[in-house]
């Protein structure tokens, strides 16, 4: 496991803390609010179908369940402004067998409230979910982006996130990774147990 130090150069405007907290069933409704904002967003945007397809509020249970989905707050008993689920296990569509046979977390549905976009609260919470794929035991933090979304790219590569290839044929086949992590000086509360999947 690697640590670094989480200063950040040049006197930017430090990133808000954060107060992270497992989701429970209750929320799911929130997060299915939250995943039809992003979609009209990307579509008035950037003219993008991200998120636009079938929901799926059976899986999005299950992930619940699991512990695999997380909330971020803005104060311990402040309303959720962000979200995230991190998965043990990556897609075999997606990554290979040798790739698969390197330590990792995967990062998915990764979703910033539109009312907070732009605070740096997404970078945060990525941030965090790579902390804690370092203290399981992880190299590296991975996620698949839409393939058609130049944009959303150029977001995870200006967070550092190194893209790595595209698998043909998959809507969501642009394959990014980063480096698993320590942050001790990371502005983020766990609130509660926080049981990720692995």
């Amino acid at each position: 496991m690697k640590t670094i130090d989480d200063r950040r150069p040049g006197g930017a405007a430090p990133p808000p803390v954060l107060y992270v907290r497992a989701a429970v069933p209750e929320d799911a409704e929130l997060l299915a609010r939250w995943r039809r904002e992003a979609a009209a967003w990307v579509a008035r945007r950037h003219g993008n179908r991200q998120w636009s397809g079938p929901d799926r509020p059976e899986r999005r249970l299950a992930l619940i369940g699991q512990g695999a989905t997380v909330l971020a707050l803005l104060a311990p008993d402040g309303p959720p402004v962000a979200t995230c689920t991190v998965r043990a296990h990556g897609s075999r569509r997606r990554w290979t067998d040798e790739e698969r046979t390197v330590p990792a977390r995967y990062l998915r549905a990764s979703t910033v409230d539109r009312a907070h976009a732009g605070r740096g609260i997404g970078r945060l919470l990525h941030e965090w979910a790579a902390h804690r794929a370092a203290s399981a035991g992880a190299a590296v933090l991975r996620l698949d982006a839409r393939t058609d979304n130049p944009a959303l790219h150029g977001y995870y590569r200006c967070c550092g996130w190194r893209y790595l290839r595209t698998v043909p044929g998959i809507a969501s086949g642009a394959l990014f990774e980063t480096p698993a992590l320590l942050r001790p000086g990371l502005p983020v509360n766990e609130l509660g147990e926080i049981r990720l999947p692995g």
